[in-house]
């Protein structure tokens, strides 16, 4: 399998968990009332073309985030099903639990509000301007962020969306976009000369279990270097 994972590392690391999905862009009077438990998919698409045409098709086109009481789960899946890279958080305590599945080995690290802080310093400055439009998207109203992001290869401008209707405390803590105050509902995520554009296409509202929050007893504790050890190796795959 030739594919640099290690490109894949760097693309994941600003996805931490905030944001939603729902179906198709509404009229005002298909406007969802405030949801503060269920189930948000995202649609992920390429807007810069990937070079790598085999790494391309390996590449996650969907993301499902769950939600509740201001806790969030996250899961990509990679290389058809090979490498599943997952985030826990709850947005109140400002702790991240980072799970890696790669085959059968299941392993999870930790990270406090200042090893995001660490892990965001790598991220391309994004400098955010809050605006007045507004959309729907999925049926729920959006509000307009213009993002100016210091890309090292080519700097780039883009509009991202916004709701206040998903009830999540701080969603955006661990993420490029903390200023934001609402859930994601359409953005970008640029490392490596790859940009993911993520929408979101559906808002499920049903009941999520507790325990899908809690990182499962299959995964075993790892340092976070330790981690980036194991990403690291990926890349020779």
């Amino acid at each position: 399998m030739f594919i640099s994972l290690l490109q894949v590392k760097y693309i994941l690391k600003p996805i931490l968990i905030f944001s939603l999905p729902l179906l198709f862009a509404g009229t005002c009077s298909d406007i969802e009332p405030a949801v503060s438990e269920g189930i948000i998919t995202y649609d992920i698409s390429y807007p810069r073309p990937i070079e790598d045409k085999w790494m391309e098709k390996l590449m996650p086109t969907e993301m499902e985030m769950q939600f509740k009481n201001n806790n969030i789960n996250t899961e990509l899946t990679f290389g058809l099903g090979l490498i599943k890279i997952g985030y826990i958080t709850n947005t109140e305590d400002k702790h991240l639990h980072e799970m890696l599945k790669f085959m059968r080995k299941r392993n999870v690290s930790h990270r406090s509000i200042k090893e995001v802080d660490d892990l965001l310093r790598q991220i391309p400055n994004h400098k955010i301007d809050l605006l007045t439009d507004t959309k729907t998207i999925a049926g729920f109203l959006c509000h307009k962020a213009l993002v100016k992001v210091d890309s090292p290869n080519d700097p780039y401008i883009y509009d991202l969306w916004y709701t206040k209707e998903i009830k999540i405390k701080e969603p955006n803590w661990c993420t490029p976009f903390k200023s934001v105050p609402g859930v994601l509902m359409e953005y970008r995520v640029e490392r490596f000369n790859v940009i993911m554009h993520f929408t979101a296409v559906e808002v499920e509202k049903s009941k999520i279990k507790d325990t899908e929050f809690l990182v499962p007893k299959k995964y075993k504790e790892i340092s976070i270097d330790a981690m980036e050890k194991n990403l690291e190796e990926l890349k020779d795959i």
